[in-house]
């Protein structure tokens, strides 16, 4: 029995990362949809439990654990195939902004059947196995399971492979439970399917991508790569999200040459992301450029642009570099004459780092006197919402803390110029200046087009647009601008919205922390004990989403890291489980449950000062920033660890169902609030100061209590 508690452990957050990880790509992530997908998943799962324990059995035993195994596989198929066949059963095209409504059900639908059974399965063991051994085991479960899938299953085997394992995983413990040998051939015969494995992924790849050309679909390990052929052109997926294409002059010309004709004579230059389709042969069109240096974080994406466009650039003036962006300008001493971004807009944290006040002053720091940054952004040239204003006005307002003069060309992305000097001359004669006398020849990059594009009225009608916003700053430590851009490309489409969440935005930060007042209202109460696990549970899971950001912000791309962030919790939580169980018990005073109580508080307010580690930690920026971050996931872990079983033990073994769901309802609020709200309108450093307070508040509030028989509500 305990074998198959690690085994389900382990299945649960395997099929956790990969099941949110299609779901992102299929939604086209940002923070708001990511918040409310792990919300959904939490939410359900508490439900499961609280339902599950509920329900009178004649008989709990191993057979009902086994059965649930079972009709969990069943579930998982279902989840798994219904997110890849969504677009085409919804009729949703490929590419298309989903409609928050719609992300709400397709989420609902997908999750509820597998994550109902996983809540299931806790109280399930428990009636077998003391509650706290069931914690327990699942803890060391999901620490393996997070570690396998990191460095081994990503690695070798598609999303569909991956799932193919864990129904074999689950069907032999199953086998475990019944000890029927006809369920242990049951078993092995889906690994079988490992063999024509690549072949059921493209199938279900195209199902996700309906009407699309799709020629070919990869895995690496910073997630999948899906190319697809219109007419001539080859298109680059990564994640569900539009990467490049080959050939397209037009947007490789846009991409490389505004900031390159802007300079005198640029010779040493830095160009991250896009470059395979095409912007790499534009730069090096220059006759001045003595050194490139091309940044690619996936080395697949290069291998891969080698077999399908025949991308050979042989050029001796060129310096391939894999790695992540961010992390070579903060760490490299070369200095460039143009650093040129060429990367996705910020929908998401992960992209948000590039445009962030730190991120443009490690960029200055890396440029020569007279050099040029430059970085753009999609938008929508004729007409400018107030949202969308606001939007490109926050990536101004961030340019111009860092340098002197920024520049804005509105031609078919908004196109930031940003250096130390002013331009003497008009914009548009310095163009054709350089064109001419570098003997250029460029198809859209050219003087008919910006007669077009760079009119003073163009020109005139972008900055007064934004000169009308707030004057927000986007910071590592407060993203505004993913907030912004999920705002409008999100699947937020109703105006009622939009307004709700731009109003939320503007509510002074001080509302926020008011908002803890009531829970004094549960002091001397018996219930403060089920609200010290809600907030353990979101205090876990929050301090789990903000070191996340910050290891992106610290150290780089996360994508590959999740599994192995999960295990490092859980780790911490299951040492914490074990800690309380065997260490714990032996400082019984001759009141336990006052001892007990004691306790939770303790844990409770080092909680809030563990919040108070995290903040000091984003505020100093140390070095070592992964082994760190690594640390402090396992000492939060810990820490939940250690209250779990002792709060069964306060609240009495017959309500371990009770605490194990409201556990996890406290982690689905806390997910949809930090990433939803906190993080974005608050920034890290409050929503820190947040739950500083509440675990404080919540710890006293616990001390507020005389001895009680929880086990007799």
């Amino acid at each position: 029995m305990q074998v198959a508690v690690f085994i389900s452990g382990s299945a649960a957050v395997i099929a956790q990362t990969i099941i949110i990880r299609e779901m992102l790509a299929f939604f086209s992530s940002n923070e708001l949809i990511s918040g409310i997908v792990l919300c959904l998943w939490l939410l359900l799962t508490g439900l499961g439990s609280l339902v599950y324990s509920k329900i009178n059995f004649r008989n709990r035993t191993e057979k009902n654990y086994a059965y649930l195994l079972f009709l969990l596989c069943i579930c998982l198929i279902f989840s798994f195939i219904f997110i890849r066949g969504a677009p085409g059963i919804l009729s949703i095209p490929f590419g298309e902004f989903i409609d928050f409504y719609k992300i709400l059900v397709i989420s609902l639908v997908t999750l509820s059947p597998s994550c109902i059974i996983f809540g299931a399965l806790f109280p399930a063991a428990s009636f077998i196995l003391k509650p706290q051994k069931v914690y327990f085991i699942e803890g060391i479960g999901s620490f393996f399971g997070g570690i396998i899938l990191s460095f081994i299953l990503i690695s070798i085997i598609p999303p569909s492979g991956i799932f193919i394992v864990i129904i074999s995983l689950l069907l032999f413990a199953g086998y475990l439970c019944i000890k029927k040998w006809i369920f242990l051939i049951i078993s092995i015969l889906p690994l079988f399917l490992l063999i024509g494995i690549n072949r059921i992924e493209f199938q279900l790849k195209k199902l996700q991508m309906p009407h699309q050309n799709i020629i070919d679909v990869f895995e690496s390990k910073y997630g999948n790569i899906a190319l697809t052929r219109s007419d001539d052109q080859t298109n680059f997926y990564l994640n569900g999200i539009f990467d490049f294409a080959y050939p397209d002059i037009y947007s490789s010309e846009e991409a490389v040459h505004y900031p390159l004709l802007l300079h005198k004579k640029p010779e040493n230059v830095l160009f991250i992301g896009g470059g395979m389709g095409g912007g790499i042969n534009e730069i090096l069109k220059h006759p001045s450029i003595k050194k490139l240096n091309y940044l690619e974080l996936d080395p697949k994406i290069i291998e891969i642009s080698k077999r399908y466009i025949g991308s050979q650039i042989s050029d001796n003036r060129l310096n391939v570099i894999i790695g992540d962006g961010r992390y070579y300008i903060k760490n490299t001493k070369e200095k460039f004459d143009c650093i040129i971004i060429n990367l996705s807009d910020p929908i998401n944290a992960q992209l948000n780092r590039y445009y962030t006040l730190e991120f443009f002053q490690e960029s200055k720091n890396r440029l020569n006197k007279d050099g040029i940054f430059c970085i753009r952004v999609n938008y929508t040239p004729d007409i400018l919402s107030p949202v969308y204003s606001q939007f490109l006005g926050s990536i101004n307002n961030t340019l111009k803390q860092v340098f002197k003069s920024v520049y804005i060309l509105p031609v078919s992305k908004a196109t930031y110029i940003a250096m130390d000097y002013e331009i003497e001359m008009e914009i548009k004669e310095i163009l054709k200046k350089n064109i001419q006398e570098r003997n250029l020849t460029l198809l859209y990059v050219n003087q008919y087009f910006f007669e077009y594009s760079l009119t003073e009225e163009r020109i005139g009608y972008i900055n007064q647009s934004i000169g009308k916003t707030k004057p927000y700053i986007n910071t590592d430590l407060k993203p505004v601008c993913y907030y912004f851009n999920a705002l409008l490309w999100g699947g937020i489409s109703s105006e009622g919205l939009k307004k709700l969440f731009i109003k939320l935005f503007n509510i002074p930060p001080v509302l926020f922390f008011l908002l803890l007042l009531p829970v004094l209202l549960f002091f001397r109460r018996k219930t403060v004990i089920y609200l010290s696990v809600f907030t353990t549970g979101a205090a876990g899971i929050s301090s789990e989403i903000i070191l996340l950001i910050l290891f992106q912000v610290l150290y780089g791309y996360v994508y590959n890291w999740i599994g192995i962030i999960i295990g490092l919790f859980m780790l911490g939580l299951a040492t914490g489980t074990l800690f309380s169980l065997r260490i714990i018990k032996s400082f019984q005073s001759p009141v336990p449950s006052r001892n007990n109580l004691h306790m939770l508080s303790a844990i409770q307010c080092a909680i809030g000062t563990y919040f108070l580690i995290i903040l000091l930690f984003a505020l100093a920026r140390v070095c070592f920033a992964n082994y760190i971050i690594a640390f402090l996931l396992c000492i939060g872990g810990f820490l939940v660890g250690m209250y779990f079983p002792l709060a069964i033990e306060v609240a009495g073994e017959s309500n371990a169902a009770i605490i194990y769901g409201t556990d996890l309802f406290g982690a689905s609020f806390g997910a949809l609030i930090t990433t939803m709200l906190f993080i974005p309108i608050l920034g890290i450093p409050n929503t820190s100061l947040i739950f500083i307070l509440w675990n404080f508040i919540v710890g006293f509030g616990l001390l507020s209590l005389i001895p009680v028989d929880f086990s007799s509500q």
